[in-house]
């Protein structure tokens, strides 16, 4: 019997693994192929870590949950929401079901807690975003038109609360505001306050919100204006235009894609917000997010559940009617 060559042996053992690479290089060059590579692994992360929970707690929002033992009842229904927009008589926890919301004269409008808790938050994140958008265009139209090194300073010190904890940021404010904070006492010392505007409550929340989420709006303006056309604007002017016709009719249109992207990061947390109305607002503010925690708490999940689901519809809603306007890959920049 003849002994096997050892080179031939090797030869033999390449040709395999070539063979073998050439056809996992073929595999892979198809585009399917391609596709899932890339994309299989994204998919799997946002399928377990963000669609199974959303799943979840929408089934649990149709279920109910036992008052004696707080486990999950397992048959479909449509209480949870009935009790959300219309009071029942287990709605204990939404304060004796429906609550005066409104009083002008003799007309009453006449809502349950989550429906003035959302109206509250909706309207508490408008204000807010649209404070921060007051604040951060002139800044971002400053930004976008300068150069150097004052440039980079200024975005550096308006990423610095990124550096420090939310909660930190939230606490930064509960000095300034209060019967005895830092505001109140300077009013009073000039013989002007304390003014109630300045305690604790919507007021407060409201600026503490405008300070978290005021980096994500500028930012966001900024990469839209620093690819805008600025001869553009000095056409405009050279023809006549004023300045205020120059902002409605050139500049504005233009940056409309990073308004929006900002309006968004800015309105969907502060609608959810949890920890600065906590803070900020001592009890007097009674935001969405307050009112699932204590749910939660509680251990009333399917009507936590069907809290969530509410906000989470209303807010994609939301931003399928801005998705109309704006495409999602223009939210970057212009």
């Amino acid at each position: 019997m003849a002994t096997p060559n050892p080179d031939e042996i090797e030869d033999d053992a390449a040709r395999g693994a070539g063979t073998v690479r050439a056809r996992l290089v073929r595999t892979l060059s198809r585009p399917r192929t391609a596709l899932g590579v890339t994309m299989g692994p994204g998919t799997v992360w946002i399928a377990g870590l963000l669609v199974a929970p959303l799943v979840f707690m929408l089934a649990v929002s149709f279920t109910t949950t036992n008052l004696t033992d707080y486990n999950i009842i397992w048959e479909p229904t449509l209480a949870r929401f009935r009790e959300l927009l219309g009071g029942s008589v287990d709605a204990g926890l939404l304060d004796g079901g429906s609550v005066v919301l409104l009083e002008v004269g003799s007309f009453q409008l006449r809502a349950t807690a989550f429906e003035k808790a959302i109206l509250l938050s909706y309207a508490i994140a408008t204000v807010t975003t649209l404070l921060c958008l007051a604040l951060a265009f002139p800044l971002a139209y400053l930004l976008a038109r300068r150069s150097g090194p004052l440039v980079k300073a200024t975005i550096f010190l308006m990423l610095l609360p990124f550096f420090t904890m939310y909660l930190v940021r939230a606490y930064s404010w509960v000095l300034m505001f209060g019967s005895k904070g830092v505001i109140n006492s300077a009013l009073g010392a000039v013989g002007v306050g304390p003014l109630e505007v300045f305690n604790y409550g919507v007021p407060a929340t409201i600026v503490g919100l405008t300070h978290a989420y005021y980096p994500y709006m500028l930012l966001t303006l900024y990469a839209s204006m620093d690819g805008l056309d600025f001869s553009l604007v000095e056409a405009a002017r050279d023809l006549g235009a004023s300045r205020i016709d120059v902002i409605r009719d050139q500049i504005i249109p233009l940056t409309m894609p990073g308004i929006v992207g900002g309006s968004l990061f800015v309105f969907v947390p502060s609608v959810g917000a949890f920890i600065t109305p906590q803070i900020l607002g001592q009890g007097k503010v009674q935001m969405v997010g307050i009112l699932i925690e204590r749910w939660v708490y509680e251990s009333r999940l399917s009507l936590a559940s069907a809290g969530s689901m509410f906000v989470v519809v209303s807010i994609v809603a939301a931003m399928v009617l801005a998705f109309r306007y704006v495409e999602l890959d223009e939210l970057g920049g212009a």
